[in-house]
């Protein structure tokens, strides 16, 4: 008798499935059912599927990295020192060419720059017991100090500008600060203040000669006392303002020695000058004076230039002060907030005057009035605070120019007032030339000359004479240059330090903690690259030619379980499964239908249980059998003990029929039994052979729950004597390499038919 079926179970009879369930006849491949597309990019969904770890993990990596850049590249700071450099040499009876020290201004600026970072400033800025700079965190980290502040101590200057300018830039102000001082300190003490010292050791050395020429005059002339000796240099005694006794000159004249100021009472030596000595000077005076005429000639034409040069720089001061802001300038004035609002509150009070002046009889009544002025203060004011904020950012643009404007002003007039006073003492020595050389009586014809001008007897005080004056006039030279300023003056110690690029740094502490995600994004992306786990029903589609036969959306364990919109969802999915292998396969003669995965703890329980418990719910008579000899599960999901199983059966080759226990749904039940070494050797072979077809004879589907495929001999054998075998995947458990190698491992046993059931889906994707 034919048994009833439902509309979607097999039309055959127990017996014609019996009867075609052996021959194996091939049926044409099912064709793959279509499935969603991929959601993206692998290396997309992968970092969609870590989000929270690449947020989580990379947050405490990127914040690592940061702190560590910041440490590693902290921002410098600058602080600097300047010195001024006079361009011409500051003297107070200065005399010669006046472009002289211009032209050598430029190589005194080099020579100085030079200096300040040569080995004995740079050591005595080290060894300076102000400042200890060797004890600073930043020299003590360098293995030569004196290589690192020769390379990191940066000298400048303008071209046009007297200032030199000391800075140094590190990670520690405080170190910096005190470094720059001592360098510009020490830089002064040993060039500067010691050229000062030489030159009074040299002034110290020029009186000594001094006093030794007087006293070399003093032997060739006679003993002092006020009394004369004969011959034409008689010795005079002077008051101490340096008054010759008249009583002791004579008809020829008296020529005074200079002393030494602060003399109480000196011995002065009075030469006589006979009328031939003056007539020998005469050429003389007058070379003088052709020389000293032709030096004044110059200071007209570089007093005129330094005035163009101090006039022309008073024009770009105004012009600078009285500039146009730029464009710039402007257009950020416009978009300032306080600015638009002022204007915008003018507009509105001039149109509220105009609407107001046009609506009254009366245009000129006190309210329009009042409103009129309203507005034009309101305009006055917006467009004075516009020019106010336009000062305020071009002043900061304006100042620096400035400065370097007024420090050049500075310098052409202090070389305008040098120039000044040397045409002044210029003049001054050509006017006494001149009175000297209206007294002196011109030189007298050849033939007057008798004999030699001075007695050979006196040449040698002539000599000392000479030498005397030349002596006493470069003391007072001396004196004058080392009363007169050093051409190099402090103008500025270091000045608090100033951060410096910080940007650099802001920036590369941002990039490091932005390289943290990275680093752990490329990380997981690296991982999931090489252990491609499923992340997708399209990825898995894309592995390979087995079809993917069943989607169950959600993850098969108690919490997915016990919601109950899920749970029907399963349902549904296991269902659709159900319909899929009972149309394509079992309706084509295929009884035994194998459940495995490529490693354990992959959803093949629950799709066994769901797949035979929606087979027996639609008529077909079920067997489940737990062939996962070594960890069986199924008994936890039938509610039976697991007792007188497939183990028994292997050792004792009973009959199958009576192990079974019929479930209360209609589905029979097969349990996996107690694994035993003799169980493991008998799973193969006849015995194997012989118990799979004892259990399919009296069943319309046998579901055989096996152990996966990859870990275990026997799940071989069970799936190479089924007809369909259904290889489990879940969601970011299996991994696709570890599929292929199990479908090629079925492939190879020949197995009629396999197909690929994913658990784990979304519900877009269980919707196929």
């Amino acid at each position: 008798m034919e048994r009833n079926r439902p509309m979607n179970g097999p039309t055959t009879t127990p017996a014609q499935t019996a009867t075609t369930r052996r021959t194996h006849t091939p049926p044409r491949s099912p064709e793959r059912p279509k499935l969603d597309t991929p959601s993206g990019p692998p290396i997309l969904v992968y970092l969609r599927l870590h989000a929270l770890t690449i947020a989580f993990t990379g947050a405490l990596v990127g914040a690592g990295l940061a702190y560590l850049a910041w440490s590693l590249t902290p921002s410098k700071y600058e602080s600097y020192a300047l010195l001024q450099v006079a361009s011409t040499p500051s003297s107070i009876a200065g005399q010669g060419d006046p472009t002289r020290g211009r032209t050598e201004f430029v190589t005194y600026l080099k020579t100085t720059a030079q200096l300040i970072k040569s080995e004995f400033v740079l050591n005595a800025a080290l060894n300076d017991p102000k400042y200890h700079i060797g004890d600073t965190q930043t020299l003590k980290e360098q293995k030569d100090p004196i290589k690192y502040l020769d390379e990191k101590l940066v000298v400048s200057y303008s071209e046009g500008s007297e200032i030199i300018r000391i800075s140094l830039e590190g990670d520690r102000p405080d170190d910096v600060r005190l470094i720059v001082d001592a360098v510009k300190d020490a830089y002064y003490r040993e060039v500067v203040e010691k050229e000062l010292r030489s030159k009074t050791e040299f002034k110290l050395k020029v009186e000594i000669a001094k006093t030794k020429l007087e006293d070399l005059l003093k032997l060739k002339l006679g003993p002092p006392g006020g009394t004369t000796t004969p011959g034409p240099f008689p010795v005079t005694t002077t008051n101490p303002m340096g008054v010759v006794d008249p009583n002791l000159t004579q008809a020829g004249g008296v020529g005074v020695i200079p002393v030494s100021p602060g003399t109480a009472s000196v011995t002065a030596i009075a030469i006589i000058d006979s009328d031939a000595v003056k007539r020998a000077k005469f050429p003389i005076l007058v070379s003088r004076v052709a020389q000293l005429e032709s030096e004044i000639e110059q200071y007209p034409g570089a007093l005129k230039e330094r005035q163009t040069e101090i006039a022309t720089i008073k024009q770009h001061l105004d012009a600078l002060q009285k500039a146009p802001f730029s464009a710039e300038t402007i257009a950020a004035v416009e978009k300032d907030l306080e600015v638009v609002a002022r204007d915008a509150h003018a507009e509105m009070l001039r149109r509220d005057h105009e609407f107001l002046r046009k609506s009254v009889n009366n245009p000129e009544s006190t309210l329009v009035v009042r409103k009129k002025i309203e507005a034009e203060t309101a305009e006055a004011e917006a467009a004075k605070f516009k020019l106010e904020k336009a000062k305020s950012i071009e002043g900061g643009k304006r100042q620096a120019e400035a400065n370097r404007l007024i420090l050049q002003l500075d310098a052409a007039e202090r070389g305008l007032r040098t120039l000044q006073e040397k045409e002044r003492v210029a003049k001054k020595l050509r006017d006494d030339a001149r009175k000297e050389l209206s007294e002196t009586p011109p030189p007298s014809t050849k033939d007057d000359i008798k004999g030699p001008l001075v007695d050979p007897s006196k040449t040698d005080l002539y000599t000392l004479d000479d030498m005397y004056r030349r002596v006493s006039a470069q003391l007072v030279g001396l004196d004058l240059e080392m009363q007169s300023p050093p051409r190099v003056t402090k103008r500025q110690d270091a000045s608090v330090p100033a951060q410096k690029d910080a940007k650099k740094q802001i920036i590369a502490t941002i990039g490091a903690a932005f390289a943290g995600f990275m680093l752990v994004g490329l990380g997981l992306v690296g991982y999931e690259s090489r252990v491609r786990k499923i992340s997708s029903l399209g990825e898995l589609r894309s592995s390979g030619p087995t079809p993917v036969v069943g989607v169950v959306p959600g993850q098969p364990d108690s919490a997915t379980l016990n919601d109950p919109l899920k749970r029907a969802a399963m349902t549904e999915a296991v269902d659709k499964l159900r319909a899929f292998v009972a149309q394509n396969w079992l309706s084509r003669g295929a009884v035994t239908v194998g459940v495995t995965s490529p490693l354990g703890d992959e959803g093949k329980a629950f799709t066994a249980f769901g797949l035979a418990n929606s087979l027996a719910q639609t008529g077909y008579k079920t067997l489940l059998v737990d062939f996962d000899l070594r960890n069986p599960s199924m008994h936890a999901f039938t509610g039976t003990a697991n007792v007188g199983g497939v183990c028994d059966l292997l050792r004792s080759n009973q009959d199958p029929r009576g192990s079974a226990a019929e479930l209360p749904n209609g589905l029979h039940f097969l349990p996996a039994g107690t694994w035993s070494e003799e169980a493991r050797m008998a799973a193969v072979g006849g015995r194997l052979e012989t118990l799979m077809t004892r259990l399919s004879e009296p069943y319309d589907c046998v579901i055989v729950h096996g152990h996966s495929l990859l870990t275990a001999a026997d799940t071989a054998e069970v799936s190479r004597r089924c007809d369909v075998v259904l290889v489990c995947t879940l969601y970011r458990e299996t991994r696709l390499p570890l599929v292929k190698r199990a479908i090629d491992r079925l492939t190879a046993m020949e197995v009629p038919h396999t197909g690929v059931v994913y658990l784990g889906a979304s519900e877009n994707e269980a919707l196929c």
